[in-house]
């Protein structure tokens, strides 16, 4: 068990809900579970742990405007189909090589990013993101062309 990092496709009608508690983000079902590869994907995205420049910064949002509140004991971060639209077109763009460059396990491990421990494979390590990244884009794509935003959560 750890902290996971989730994704949930919502509408402006299901967000409200969420927010006046008729609906618990518990009940509603996770259309993408990134486990814990979402700190370190923000740290290779953006190079700390919390913050990022849009459009970059709303892949894995943490802070700012993006955060709705505490519901449901979780603290929700929105995204709108516009900023879904500006990530997704941002990771897209984003060459394997570009990724390659912004990513160091080494800074990982000295920054305390969760959960990278010392003895692990940086290739390994590094293909996992790249995977990550995938999901997370073509999650983005569908989003995007459906008009709906995402709620993002650590659990």
């Amino acid at each position: 068990m750890g902290m996971s990092g989730r994704y949930l496709v919502v509408t402006k009608e299901l967000v409200e809900s969420i927010k006046s508690g008729e609906v618990s983000v518990h009940d509603v079902a996770v259309d993408l579970d990134i486990d814990k590869t979402w700190q370190m994907l923000q740290f290779t995205l953006n190079g700390n742990l919390v913050e990022g420049e849009p459009p970059l910064g709303y892949v894995v949002p943490l802070a700012g405007e993006q955060y709705v509140g505490n519901y449901s004991d979780m603290d929700l971060f929105l995204l709108s189909n516009e900023q879904v639209l500006e990530a997704y077109m941002a990771l897209e763009q984003l060459t394997p090589e570009e990724l390659k460059e912004r990513y160091s396990l080494d800074q990982m491990i000295a920054e305390g990013v969760y959960p990278v421990m010392e003895d692990w494979d940086a290739e390994e390590t590094f293909q996992e993101i790249v995977q990550t990244v995938d999901d997370v884009q073509a999650l983005f794509q569908a989003t995007a062309a459906s008009g709906n935003g995402i709620i993002f959560y650590v659990f």
